[in-house]
């Protein structure tokens, strides 16, 4: 019995979950049929109480069993909303049964159940039980108790009975519309808006899949990239190995050719660095990482990068805190900087503080700032600030930063653009 879709909206967690609305929807049928018993009786008509009384008995039993299981297991079985459904059905037309059938104003209840079936529950569940409210509706047109006013000696009700009964069933009707609305409100509308955010849920994930398998891609290019350039490299340094032993006739050739080395074995630290963080962005390896650290590598790979310049950073986190982080972070964060750096004469200001348990990155430039158009499409591939970019440093960037549970955020500023890095601050004593 598991045709159509999937049905999750009855088996979630929390307090907006399918449990509670399921528990909801019985505690409210059980207290409007006690109610509607107790009006009943009160305008004079007779009730057999055994009829009713089990009703309503059996109603609480199924509202106890429904909140012990909610509450041992917090996530009710897959299959047991629908067949919670389909037994306060059964019990409120035994209810009926004992008070006037179709003529009892709350008989439209029946289709309660039906509506919250049509919003949680397979459509070949939704059917089958919409098949057994039509025959229940249409069992409670010819056999039913009907209601009768209690008989006083000497008194004849005739008429007067009859038209009790037509402003009870017209005041009961409305009334029984009115707590239909109600509880179409107070619980199928919850239950779609738990779909909707499940349905957005599942597109965010499909979108982080997508985005891992493109950063997979990426770094399996690269790992290739730097195997194929290891080796043009490597006859570069051999060619400067070779002019430096011959005889030096140009100080300024020899310290051209010193600079010449220097950049051929920076390019190969580059390259080995890619390789490793692109085998360890293939295999996802996280680890705890101190933020002074953190602090200590950025500003030897910054200025490393950048001889000119000496990147300060502003720290206002204890020694004590760290973050998750694996080789992509500090490369995020370098892609970052070197945006600043090509848009701006002056060393980018970097500002790290605690704020909400999460270590805030502030990565202030001087530039143009960032076009309205580049913000909206954060986090996209071949979207670049430059027009010579390529498109790929702020994607990478965003995607790694996301990857490690944090979040990047590009706006305005007094005189340039303002980059914010939001990560997890894990505490001293966390594993």
């Amino acid at each position: 019995m598991n045709g159509g879709r999937p049905a999750p909206a009855l088996s979630g967690n929390g307090p907006a979950d399918g449990g509670y609305t399921l528990l909801a929807y019985l505690t409210a049928l059980l207290a409007l049929l006690a109610v509607t018993a107790l009006i009943l009786l009160w305008l004079g008509f007779t009730l057999p109480l055994m009829v009713v009384g089990g009703a309503l008995g059996g109603q609480a039993l199924l509202s106890a069993g429904v909140w012990l299981a909610w509450r041992r297991r917090r996530a009710l079985p897959e299959a047991l909303p629908f067949w919670v459904l389909a037994l306060s059905a059964l019990n409120l037309a035994f209810y009926l049964y004992g008070s006037g059938g179709h003529t009892n104003p709350v008989i439209s209840l029946l289709l309660v159940p039906l509506a919250i079936s049509a919003v949680s529950q397979p459509w070949l569940r939704t059917l089958l039980l919409a098949l057994m409210v039509m025959i229940l509706y249409s069992l409670l047109t010819r056999y039913f108790i009907a209601l009768e006013e209690t008989s006083v000696a000497g008194t004849h009700h005739g008429s007067h009975g009859s038209d009790r009964l037509q402003r009870l069933h017209l005041v009961g009707m409305w009334l029984s519309f009115a707590v239909s609305v109600l509880l179409i409100c107070a619980l199928v509308i919850p239950l779609a808006a738990s779909r909707r955010r499940q349905q957005q849920l599942i597109a965010t994930q499909r979108e982080t899949i997508l985005r891992d398998e493109q950063l997979v891609a990426l770094a399996t290019f690269a790992a290739s990239a730097a195997h194929k350039m290891a080796t043009p490299l490597a006859t570069l340094s051999v060619l400067v190995d070779d002019l430096g032993e011959r005889p030096a006739r140009d100080p300024e050739a020899e310290e051209d050719r010193r600079l010449m080395a220097q950049q051929i074995d920076l390019c190969k630290q580059i390259l080995g660095d890619m390789m490793r963080r692109a085998e360890g962005l293939r295999e996802n390896r996280p680890r705890r990482l101190a933020v002074a650290a953190l602090i200590a590598e950025l500003r030897e790979q910054f200025n490393l990068l950048h001889p000119d310049r000496s990147l300060q950073v502003q720290n206002e986190v204890g020694p004590a805190f760290h973050v998750q982080g694996d080789a992509t972070l500090v490369q995020a964060l370098l892609n970052l900087l070197d945006n600043a750096v090509r848009v701006s004469e002056h060393t980018p200001e970097v500002r790290c503080q605690r704020q909400d348990n999460q270590l805030l990155i502030q990565i202030r430039d001087e530039g143009p700032g960032v076009p309205a158009a580049i913000r909206e499409r954060l986090g996209q591939p071949f979207v670049s600030t430059r027009e010579e970019g390529l498109g790929l440093g702020l994607f990478l960037s965003h995607a790694s930063i996301d990857r490690l549970g944090g979040k990047l955020s590009l706006r305005e500023s007094d005189g340039g653009a303002l980059m914010e890095v939001r990560l997890p601050l894990l505490e001293p004593d966390d594993a």
